[in-house]
């Protein structure tokens, strides 16, 4: 098994053109990195791909026995290990079976599954370099692809639904750690959290299609595609400010919210930036959109919580406001809140994924030792259509903890 218990390669094994690399539970290296070459391609459906790739292992008959649209995916860094296991959580057991069962309990804890495959960067020296994941995407309706890139701008793609590694790509320019990533049509848009006027090649669409113009269908592949900045980053007396909060308007345009500069939009379909207000979303972090409430979904910029607001609604002067919060409070005292994300299960259901630390002094020889302690917290939610004065609630029912011995970071998908 690798990821937590497997142990960690020889620093300096393989040279730094290589890419990450991905192992299964067997703890053998499934994938060789390899240098990329123009000829390889990756079919626009991956069901019928025609080009190499290494099949994974099957998932454990535990995971397997349960039902595709009651699983998803939660991955985190092991820092010990220098790895990045990738984990099938079966969601059921964050749902009552009933809803006159519903009472909410107390955090559970819960044994993590074993890795269906675990992903890591390579290098040089002896120490471990860092992967960053970009969101779902894919061509057509089955967004089930995932890509991880390396400090060096080498990206993999991997099939959540196939379970198959795919060939990789480079970015023209490597990213920041924990950049902005949305999926737009059947592409793949990643920017630097903090754009810098130096970083020329900061933002980038990973699209699917032919390597050159004018070339034959049989060369179609993923590639990236620089992008221009937004404006306000070649502005005179410009200072390099994190991006606080985006998301997807429209269907077509990419909503960046910065604060002290305002909100701007991209136009993916012209490739062009407007000024959308010099208001910032009232979310932290990324907002989706679900056409069925007409509403988009994040976390309050000023809680945290999992909260609601109607963008069609704003203009140049008119700020988006929050409609409501959708969560209560869950936090123990000692818990430090790094990152929240929302997945959509279907039929209504959510899972909240929120990612903790806490911190405690042992006694030692040396004193008092601070020691650190891991772990993410998945809470199943049901919206309800029908709540006081027709506004929709979430429902909240099982939370389940799952510990770390080192995590720093963490995705769920």
């Amino acid at each position: 098994m690798l990821g937590a218990s497997a142990p960690a390669p020889a620093a300096g094994d393989v040279r730094q053109s290589h890419p990450p690399r991905c192992r299964t539970e067997d703890g053998r290296l499934r994938r060789r990195a390899r240098r990329i070459r123009g000829n390889r391609s990756l079919p626009p459906s991956p069901p019928r791909a025609s080009h190499p790739r290494q099949a994974l292992p099957a998932a454990s008959a535990a995971v397997c026995a349960a039902s595709e649209a009651d699983l998803f995916h939660l991955l985190v860094d092991n820092f010990n290990e220098g790895t990045y296991p990738l984990r099938r959580i079966d969601t059921s057991s964050l749902f009552f079976p009933r809803a006159e069962e519903v009472v909410p309990r107390k955090v559970e804890d819960a044994r993590l599954p074993h890795p269906l495959v675990s992903f890591a960067p390579l290098g040089d020296s002896c120490v471990s370099g860092n992967l960053a994941f970009f969101t779902t995407f894919g061509c057509g309706n089955k967004k089930s692809l995932i890509a991880g890139a390396d400090e060096k701008g080498f990206t993999f793609m991997y099939d959540l639904d196939q379970r198959v590694v795919h060939n990789q790509v480079h970015l023209n320019e490597p990213k920041q750690h924990d950049p902005v990533s949305l999926a737009v049509g059947d592409a793949l848009y990643v920017m630097d959290r903090s754009p810098r006027p130096q970083n020329r090649r900061g933002f980038e669409a990973l699209v699917y299609g032919h390597e050159q113009p004018g070339s034959l269908v049989g060369t179609q592949s993923w590639r990236w595609h620089c992008l221009p900045p937004p404006p306000y980053v070649l502005a005179p007396g410009y200072k390099p400010s994190s991006i606080s909060a985006y998301t997807v308007v429209g269907g077509s345009r990419i909503w960046i919210s910065t604060p002290d500069i305002g909100t701007y939009s991209f136009d993916t379909s012209t490739g062009t930036w407007d000024k959308a207000g010099k208001w910032v979303l009232p979310f932290h972090g990324r907002a989706d959109y679900f056409p069925e409430y007409n509403l988009w979904l994040g976390f309050s910029s000023e809680s945290r919580l999992l909260c609601s607001s109607d963008l069609s609604t704003a203009s140049v002067q008119v700020k988006p406001a929050l409609h409501g919060i959708l969560e209560d409070k869950q936090v123990e005292e000692g818990w430090v809140l790094n990152e929240s994300q929302l997945v959509y299960l279907g039929l209504g259901k959510f899972c909240v994924a929120k990612f903790f630390e806490t911190e405690h002094y042992e006694v030692s020889r040396q004193g008092y030792v601070p020691q650190n302690e891991s772990f993410a917290v998945l809470t199943g939610f049901v919206m309800d259509l029908t709540g006081p004065g027709g506004q929709l609630r979430m429902i909240r029912h099982k939370s389940r903890r799952y510990r770390f011995q080192a995590m720093t970071t963490g995705w769920v998908f």
